[in-house]
């Protein structure tokens, strides 16, 4: 059975153009090329990792590692690692692991990554393995980040394979309500990449909420004339928000520093030659352009009519040319940066001379990069480079070699390419990012905007709650204070006035409604107020009138006229208005007026012992009300 592989990769090799070939001749697909390197690898436990690898592993460490990880599995395994085979990449031909099985005719486990981020393909031939669970389990663990190396992946995957109940637990975890999962609470540590901000941007809407909160109450405080406690209630609320961000910001400077907070490996090799972290592919093309000024990748993509009579023409250049023409992606050693790749070629070459790198730029565009090894330029050659576009490798390979004409080499010399002037980046310091675009915007949004929305609405739901449970109206202190000072005023007015003679016998009516309204007046109080100052204003208009008596539904209602209809069981008739006399005991009783208190609100009447009530607000008994009052107010 071993022999079988490698006559395959026999008999993939001879159907291959060369690596250098520029002829014409059919690029090789992706399957093709990844299958000839399995084949070279012990059957069952193969692993081809792509030169142009990206990210902070070099391909033969991350080969170790892949070998390790799917080892535990106690399956045959291929597995391929390629930038170029991932969504939107410039030589991706689909899916690829039935191909790859096909063209080995092995049966196992085939597995095809990216060097960072994504699963692309679990496929198991003749091998009892769940693997799309595994590939689901892949695509949404929420512990693997976006860039996650194709080692974590991998571990995931097999760990899948093993136990597949794994997918349920995520379901079931995604299913949890969202402040109960651990992702959640994940997310919020400060050595997370969005820890600081979204901790703070939490914080501080809990505590803008509370200062929200705090200053709604120590308003309503403070309208009630309860000045140290709405203080008290302010200060408190303060307190409490700046303790709910102060005391966390402290673990969150504390927290240990994080791989991302640290400058990227890849753009610290920018800086400095070779340029990129993983030099395979580099090292590779410099070998090959050591015996051939052209190389053309075998996975190339684009046309290749032209290549070898431009290479032709690289003598009639002011310096040695040497040009290799490869696939890119955002996922290779480079980030799919033409002038990156040309740099770590140029810097691992043997020979003084311009090295260009020609590839796919923009959309259907070619572009070119270039770099030096062992000439000296005043500037980076990549603004030459900027009208080598072309739309074939031919074309753009032959603007490059034209634009050298225009630049000035001095031999012997050292080249540093623009980008190597760049500082690697990293955040903003973490407390920035807490106290700026965490605290700060979770204080302002949420605290100052949508908690007083949120009490707002709370506030507004429960007293049409209210209004809905108990049927009529619901008042409060503030509007039975401002009806009570105006019915003051306008009796103020008349007593001061005396033009038309106030009735003598309605004078200490009034002096008791203006003493009890000049006090501290209870809820009950002011509505007393309001009625009694009605019914003398209304007297003293038309002393003959009939005797003018509060509707006992509301007494803030025209006066009662009628006789409601009886209960059954008592038979009593209650005077009421004309429109309460119409509705029946029970409608009646749903809508006696309700006076709010700081937690609810009750019927004006459920105290019939009160003064106002008793003497139903001076229509029964004025002398003996008015009595009771002054009582309750120590005055004789």
């Amino acid at each position: 059975m071993s022999a079988i592989p490698a006559l395959l990769a026999l008999a993939v090799l001879a159907l291959l153009p060369g690596e250098a070939s520029a002829d014409g001749e059919k690029a090789v697909t992706p399957a093709e090329h990844y299958a000839e390197l399995l084949a070279e690898e012990p059957e069952g436990a193969a692993v081809a990792v792509d030169g142009a690898i990206g990210g902070a592993l070099e391909p033969e460490e991350m080969t170790d590692d892949l070998h390790t990880v799917f080892g535990g599995l106690g399956l045959p395994y291929y597995v391929v690692v390629s930038p170029f085979l991932g969504w939107g990449a410039e030589i991706a031909e689909g899916k690829i692991a039935a191909s790859l099985h096909d063209r080995l005719g092995a049966d196992g486990l085939y597995v095809v990554l990216e060097p960072q981020g994504r699963a692309l393909e679990v496929e198991a031939y003749g091998v009892d393995a769940d693997t799309e669970t595994a590939l689901h389990v892949a695509l949404t663990h929420p512990e693997l980040p976006y860039d996650a190396p194709a080692t974590e992946v991998a571990g995931v995957i097999v760990d899948a394979l093993k136990d597949p109940s794994i997918a349920d637990e995520l379901r079931a975890e995604r299913e949890t309500f969202w402040l109960l999962r651990e992702e959640t609470w994940a997310d919020l540590h400060p050595s997370g990449p969005d820890g600081p901000e979204s901790l703070g941007f939490l914080l501080g809407a809990v505590g803008g909420a509370a200062v929200a909160v705090g200053g709604w109450g120590a308003w309503r405080l403070a309208r009630h004339r309860r000045s140290g406690r709405a203080t008290t209630v302010g200060l408190s609320a303060v307190v409490v928000a700046a303790g709910v961000v102060i005391a966390p910001g402290a673990w969150v400077a504390a927290a240990p520093v994080a791989d991302y907070e640290k400058p990227d490996p890849e753009d610290v090799a920018r800086t400095q030659p070779p340029y990129v972290v993983s030099t395979a592919r580099a090292a590779h093309i410099a070998e090959e352009l050591g015996e051939d000024p052209l190389y053309v990748d075998p996975l190339l993509q684009l046309p290749r009519a032209g290549l070898d009579e431009e290479a032709a023409e690289f003598g009639g250049a002011p310096v040695p040319v040497y040009a290799a023409v490869v696939p890119l992606s955002s996922n290779d050693e480079s980030g799919g940066d033409h002038e990156v790749l040309a740099a770590a070629v140029a810097s691992l070459a043997e020979r003084e001379g311009v090295y260009l790198v020609v590839g796919r730029g923009i959309g259907d565009t070619v572009s070119v990069g270039a770099a030096a090894h062992g000439l000296k330029t005043g500037y980076s050659l990549d603004s030459e480079m900027y009208e080598a576009d072309a739309d074939n490798p031919a074309a753009a390979l032959r603007k490059a070699v034209a634009a050298l004409d225009e630049v000035d080499f001095a031999s012997g010399g050292t080249y540093i390419p623009g980008f190597a002037d760049s500082e690697p980046g990293t955040p903003e310091p973490r407390m920035v990012r807490y106290w700026g675009e965490g605290v700060a915007l979770g204080f302002l949004v949420y605290g100052l905007f949508v908690a007083p929305a949120a009490i707002a609405g709370v506030w507004l739901g429960l007293y049409g709650f209210r209004v809905w449970r108990g049927g009529g109206r619901v008042v409060g202190d503030s509007v039975l204070r401002r009806l009570a000072q105006r019915e003051a005023e306008r009796l103020r007015a008349l007593l001061a006035r005396r033009e038309g003679g106030f009735p003598e016998e309605l004078l200490p009516q009034a002096d008791a409604a203006l003493l009890t309204l000049d006090a501290q007046p209870r809820t009950l109080d002011m509505l007393g107020v309001v009625v009694l100052a009605r019914r003398l204003l209304a007297e003293a208009e038309e002393p003959a009138a009939t005797r003018r008596e509060p509707c006992a539904v509301n007494p803030l209602h025209p006066w009662a006229t009628e006789r409601g209809r009886p209960r059954e069981r008592s038979g009593s008739r209650p005077r009421v208005c004309v429109r309460c006399a119409q509705l029946s005991p029970e409608a009646r009783s749903a809508r006696v007026l309700r006076l709010r208190s700081r937690t609810t609100a009750h019927a004006y009447n459920s105290h019939p012992a009160d003064p106002w009530i008793r003497y139903r607000f001076g229509a029964d008994d004025p002398a003996a009300m008015v009595e009771a009052l002054l009582k309750e107010q120590h005055v004789s």
